[in-house]
């Protein structure tokens, strides 16, 4: 499926934790989600933006053993929250124990309020949320929360 080639913004302001800026070429995403064909779109979205660092994960579980073998650890995680085995929920929990400071954009189907809470649940962990975004994921959309990391 064929997307338009867009450019993302540099300098979209300050992060509030330590994460080396690097151009978006050289980004690197771990994406988490038990749909494979949303992983697909997703990668190929990343793609079309410039970032072909990304690895895949299909459960929370396996999205924490893929982390641990990426080092450094990536730039952004793109994460569902409603999976089997292991949801987003229990992930965001991995990633506060391993204090990551990366980017972390939560992606679901599910409605606002628990997206709320999670994006809550997340930020209480100290986790640097950058977007809640409702699938079908937008390019503009990933893009504007790719920025915050620019």
């Amino acid at each position: 499926m064929p997307h338009s080639k867009m450019q993302l913004p540099g300098g979209c302001g300050a992060l509030a934790t330590p994460v080396a800026r690097r151009p978006v070429s050289a980004m690197r995403a771990l994406l988490v989600d038990d749909d494979k064909f949303m992983l697909t779109v997703l990668a190929d979205l990343l793609g079309d933006l410039g970032v072909h660092g990304v690895t895949t994960a299909t459960s929370g579980a396996e999205a924490t053993i893929a982390f641990d073998r990426l080092l450094p650890p990536p730039d952004v995680i793109l994460c569902d929250l409603k999976m089997p085995g292991g949801d987003g929920f229990q992930f965001m929990e991995v990633l506060a124990s391993r204090k990551y400071a990366g980017g972390v954009v939560l992606v679901s189907g599910m409605e606002a309020r628990v997206m709320n809470s999670a994006s809550l649940m997340a930020r209480f962990h100290r986790l640097n949320v950058l977007a809640l975004l409702n699938k079908p994921v937008s390019a503009p959309a990933l893009a504007a929360a790719l920025a915050q990391l620019l």
